[in-house]
């Protein structure tokens, strides 16, 4: 994705998604459905024509197999233990090469294949399912690999139970996170950990925060990680003070030093919160030297104002915009009809454009057409074209969603009757109802 671009996702549905294509079957002697397989198997001593038992090939036709000039004698005891052994070898190879190459679907198949003959895929198989899913975005595969799961007679790990916390809370569905959360059979201190980063990242801090305190009453030790997820959580909501409680806490309750992480979110909650002498206080005693990333969350707040790059007047704005324009995709060119269609009706709803967030010196009627064309709104303006009334829709952004357009969305959301979610390099905005998650403090 290209710096500044953001990406629309609809995780909704995903009927285009399809990786793998069906193996061509080579030429076989006869091909068998699944049925008459196991009613082969569980039948008496016969004779079939295979080249060998290890030719017998699983996919998703049904089950292959070649001839061999001779006949060679099956018995029922030898069918169950060697051709139910290679058809679960070969289903589970296939699976692990599926993952290995991305293919979501075929993986599926697979894992389909050997749940008809009996067989599960084990634990960190699916976590490696698991993370694809999160690294593609596929959160209703995601959800299919859950109801996966929970069919196994045998009980998942709790790293399973972990991993789709983790991957929901990701891909911006916490409700699922929080109800896997709770009605997981056992936590560790990962789980709660996952939990608590996974609110915090969604703008959840006041649940974060009663999530913590259950941590404790369960009498389960916080660690370093746990301390950085209340600390962004009480950011998320704008508790200094309690966020300042939380660091003392750390060292002097549970002998924890804190690491320059710790310091690095300790100073995003005073310099959001406006106390940047406070901040800088802090980073004057720390016993260990302050990283880059440190200096960086300063100095973002301490800035008096925004500068960049000058551009001299509206017409070359308005010629970059016109040339753009001249050069988009038949996609794009409905979605900037679309967008502009939408910025009237926001517009009607009480949206005033925020021209300071624009960092070039122009007038304002430019400043407000460079900020119609920003990214995140041609996402919005795309995945509503593309998406039935009512679907979610979730804005993958890789730099921070500026002001303006967090207004412009939240206020869309209340007139499509959609739930929006941006995800920009900070944290997840849940916009709905006119409303955001982060209580427009981000």
């Amino acid at each position: 994705m290209a710096k500044g671009a953001a990406n629309f996702i609809s995780f909704c549905s995903i009927p285009g998604v399809r990786n793998s294509t069906t193996l061509a079957p080579e030429k076989p002697s006869f091909i068998l459905s699944q049925s008459s397989f196991h009613e082969l198997v569980g039948g008496c001593v016969g004779y079939v024509n295979y080249r060998s038992i290890s030719a017998l090939k699983v996919t998703r036709r049904g089950f292959h197999a070649k001839q061999r000039k001779y006949s060679m004698p099956i018995s029922k005891v030898y069918q169950h233990k060697a051709v139910n052994f290679q058809v679960r070898n070969l289903a589970s190879l296939d699976f692990q090469r599926f993952c290995r190459e991305g293919k979501v679907e075929a993986a599926l198949d697979a894992m389909n294949e050997m749940e008809n003959n009996g067989v599960f895929v084990d634990s960190l198989d699916l976590i490696e399912l698991l993370q694809i899913c999160e690294d593609m975005k596929l959160l209703e595969t995601g959800k299919r690999v859950f109801e996966y799961a929970m069919r196994s007679p045998s009980k998942p790990h709790i790293a399973v139970f972990n991993k789709f916390v983790e991957m929901y809370c990701r891909l911006g569905d916490t409700s699922c996170a929080k109800r896997v959360f709770e009605e997981m059979p056992e936590r560790n201190l990962d789980s709660w950990n996952k939990m608590l980063v996974g609110l915090a990242e969604n703008g959840e801090g006041v649940e974060a925060l009663r999530i913590f305190s259950m941590m404790k009453k369960d009498g389960v030790r916080p660690d370093e990680f746990t301390f950085v997820a209340v600390i962004m959580a009480c950011r998320c909501v704008g508790a200094v003070e309690d966020g300042q409680e939380h660091f003392v806490s750390m060292s002097r309750d549970y002998g924890i030093t804190p690491s320059m992480e710790h310091y690095a979110a300790i100073v995003d909650l005073l310099g959001k919160s406006k106390k940047i002498t406070e901040a800088k206080e802090l980073i004057a005693n720390m016993p260990i030297e302050p990283s880059s990333r440190v200096w960086e969350t300063l100095e973002k707040y301490s800035k008096a104002g925004p500068s960049g790059l000058k551009l001299s007047n509206k017409k070359t704005v308005m010629d970059m915009l016109v040339s753009n324009q001249k050069k988009a995709s038949p996609e794009k060119s409905k979605a900037l009809k679309k967008l502009r269609s939408l910025s009237k009706e926001v517009k009607e709803a009480g949206y005033v454009p925020e021209s300071r967030h624009v960092l070039h010196d122009h007038d304002h009627e430019a400043k407000e057409k460079t900020l119609l064309y920003h990214s995140e709104r041609l996402a919005v303006a795309c995945g509503l074209i593309n998406t039935p009334p009512g679907t979610t829709l979730r804005i993958m952004k890789n730099l921070r969603i500026c002001g303006d357009c967090h207004n412009f969305i939240k206020i869309l959301s209340s007139i499509e009757k959609r739930e929006i979610i941006v995800r920009d390099i900070k944290r997840f905005h849940h916009f709905k109802d006119g409303k955001c998650s982060c209580r427009d403090y981000w």
